[in-house]
């Protein structure tokens, strides 16, 4: 009876690592000074801080939905529980931690876990640290980077939050700004600290995105209580979107009160506040206030875009049942349009985001398109046109989303149309004499130059490479140019307009 009650222990073990292992763990930390000064962002702070890993109390495998804030005592508590709630199991790195990636005598490296928080660091990362956390998202997992108003030095070390983060993404000796996101230092309410941004904002971002209208919930609206922005740098990071703006920002790099990313196979998420994070619940003497839900000025949206993020954190991206069928690119009259046909299943979450470059490397999103739902695999059509003079050759392509799931299109390039191009030959006449040469000048690579008689007889025909063509007149296409009138024509091969001009051969 021993025996079996004994073996029955232990596959009743193993099932509890299993599922433990299956689930998705996601790591609070608590290495940064987190509780100094009236701060308490930990999801539990009764625990003690030395114990490895550090679980909140009472136990998580006794959370519902019926469970409240005061559950737990932290100021991150409330976030803590829906995470359980959605099936995810949280843990805390404690003060005395250790922040590692790969490291197999450390219980709660990095490897460990899917997502990683850090709310407000208040002592900078080691050199060793930083290298764990860029590897940590480089190779798949989702980092959480929560900051404050400059200033908000608790532990009076000299680093506050931004400076903390600004170093991290400078200073960690591998590459530089690798999230494409610095947190700003400015002065833009005059307050006594730079970027002090106290609002309530509304300046969303008109791209869908998974952080704004997620599984959890929709966005609609953001409230800082001194909080810094984000300038975001494209060219460090092509993927670096804002999604919340300051109500003082007007463009799409600046002025970003929340940003995400990825970085090698990893993502990250950033804010510019804690207080969104705030749930009220903590030691006795802290100042915190009930921001997460509830919050008096914008209802549960602090909640929905916690859970959004860290849902898309959690999730690994897959490929999206879409194929791309055609993609086609015009430019004319000064007018791009882009158009492209896709089969496949998708749904009323899925959009589609036109994406430029002028290099074709680097590319940023122009528009964002909804998809139409399709689940027959039938053939789509979707069209976008923009006015948009060019000089030069540019480049589209089409990005499919479906929660945060992402399919490429080929990439199609756009050269200027010759529609109001006039063709410049010279001489012209031209002498047939041996030896004769004109130049066809003012050309658009990627055109087709052609050369008949009145007849339409081809005598030449090739495909544009260069600003001019010159010939001459004894050997165009392997034929002579005797007296007479030839026409000479350019078409785009983009959109099928022509130029066409005469060329007088004589004596």
């Amino acid at each position: 009876m021993k025996r079996i009650l004994a073996l029955a222990f232990t596959l009743i073990l193993c099932a509890s690592l299993n599922t433990l292992q299956a689930q998705v763990k996601i790591l609070f930390d608590d290495t940064k000074n987190q509780t100094s000064g009236s701060a308490d962002w930990v999801i539990d702070a009764d625990v003690t801080k030395y114990a490895v890993p550090q679980l909140p109390t009472p136990s998580q495998t006794t959370v519902t939905s019926k469970t409240t804030d005061t559950f737990w005592t932290g100021a991150l508590s409330s976030w803590g529980i829906d995470c359980v709630n959605k099936g995810y199991h949280v843990e805390s790195l404690p003060s005395s931690g250790k922040i590692t990636y790969g490291s197999k005598t450390n219980a709660q490296d990095l490897s460990n876990y899917k997502v990683y928080i850090i709310d407000e660091p208040n002592t900078k990362f080691t050199a060793t640290e930083k290298t764990a956390i860029l590897n940590f998202v480089k190779n798949g997992g989702g980092l959480f980077i929560i900051s404050d108003h400059a200033g908000s030095d608790r532990n009076n070390d000299g680093s506050d939050s931004p400076t903390v983060w600004d170093d991290l993404f400078t200073n960690n000796g591998t590459v530089s700004n690798p999230f494409g996101i610095r947190f700003d230092t400015t002065n833009p309410n005059g307050k006594t600290y730079p970027s002090d941004i106290t609002e309530v904002s509304t300046n969303l971002t008109k791209l869908t995105n998974p952080i704004i209208k997620g599984t959890y919930g929709t966005v609609t609206k953001l409230s800082f209580s001194r909080g810094t922005t984000m300038v975001l740098d494209t060219v460090a990071n092509n993927t670096v979107k804002g999604v919340v703006f300051s109500k003082q920002s007007t463009g799409i790099t600046s002025g970003a009160m929340v940003a995400y990313a990825k970085y090698g196979k990893g993502k990250i998420v950033a804010i510019g506040d804690s207080s969104p994070m705030d749930d009220g619940t903590g030691f006795t003497n802290t100042g915190l206030y009930k921001s997460y839900s509830g919050d008096s000025k914008v209802a549960d949206n602090h909640r929905y875009l916690c859970m959004n993020a860290t849902i898309w954190l959690a999730t690994t991206d897959t490929v999206l049942p879409i194929n791309f069928v055609n993609v086609t690119g015009t430019n004319s009259n000064n007018s791009t349009t882009i158009q492209w046909q896709v089969n496949g299943s998708v749904n009323e979450q899925s959009n589609y985001e036109v994406e430029r470059s002028i290099d074709g490397n680097n590319f940023s999103t122009v528009t964002d398109v909804k998809a139409a739902k399709n689940v027959n695999n039938a053939l789509s059509n979707y069209e976008f046109s923009t006015k948009e003079s060019i000089t030069s050759t540019v480049y589209y392509r089409i990005k499919a989303i479906d929660n945060g799931a992402i399919t490429y299109s080929k990439v199609v390039s756009i050269t200027p149309s010759q529609a109001t191009s006039k063709i410049n030959i010279f001489p012209n006449p031209i002498s047939s004499n041996t030896n004769s040469s004109f130049t066809v000048a003012e050309l658009t690579a990627g055109s087709l130059l052609t050369i008949t008689n009145l007849q339409g007889v081809k005598y030449f025909e090739q495909k544009v490479t260069s600003p001019s063509i010159t010939l001459n007149t004894n050997n165009v296409g392997g034929k002579k140019l005797l007296n007479g009138v030839y026409i000479v024509t350019v078409k785009s091969l983009l959109n099928n307009t022509s130029s066409v001009s005469r060329l007088v051969v004589g004596k």
